[in-house]
């Protein structure tokens, strides 16, 4: 399990987590990832803004593995797809033999704040078998990320009566 931030055009790992027969990745916490070609990265991208999707399809997509996708034609099409679906895949595109689901986490206004990603060996599992899980996983983060912003609100009157009827309406929305 990784956890990653946006920060400028890279992703950045906050958080991660492995069993011991896990396969072995690049990433470690406090790490960097290209958002083209990484499960966090694509969610990341995908609802980072149309200035950076544009900067980053305009610059080098550089091409780690055989399969990463570095024609800004195909990665916009998965880029509108992430958006739409929140969730990205990608198969060996940056480690050989791992593959990554991701999916977003919200705050409690509804922006993207993070992604979270699930890495397995290649063709080890169905990514639509992993995919549920990722997406409750996802969710229950992004309601907790909204229970908190609520729960300071009504603690310590941070948020005015409208961003916590927001948070709340995330909450009781997203379950």
């Amino acid at each position: 399990m990784q956890l990653a931030v946006l920060e400028g055009q890279e992703a950045v790992i906050i958080e991660r987590l492995s069993a011991p027969e896990a396969p072995e990745l690049v990433s470690q916490v406090g790490g960097r990832l290209p958002l083209h070609c990484t499960g966090v990265g694509k969610v990341l991208l995908s609802h980072g803004g149309a200035e950076l999707i544009e900067t980053v399809l305009s610059g080098e997509l550089r091409e780690y593995l055989p399969r990463s996708i570095v024609a800004p034609e195909v990665l916009r099409k998965e880029i509108a797809d992430c958006r739409h679906t929140g969730t990205a895949t990608v198969r060996e595109e940056l480690t050989p033999g791992t593959d990554s689901v991701a999916t977003r986490i919200v705050n409690g206004e509804g922006r993207v704040v993070a992604a979270l990603s699930v890495v397995v060996r290649t063709d080890s599992v169905k990514h639509q078998a992993v995919l549920p899980s990722v997406i409750a996983s996802g969710l229950g983060m992004s309601r907790s990320s909204a229970g908190a912003l609520a729960s300071k609100s009504a603690t310590a009157d941070h948020l005015s009566a409208e961003e916590a009827g927001r948070a709340s309406h995330c909450r009781s929305s997203c379950a």
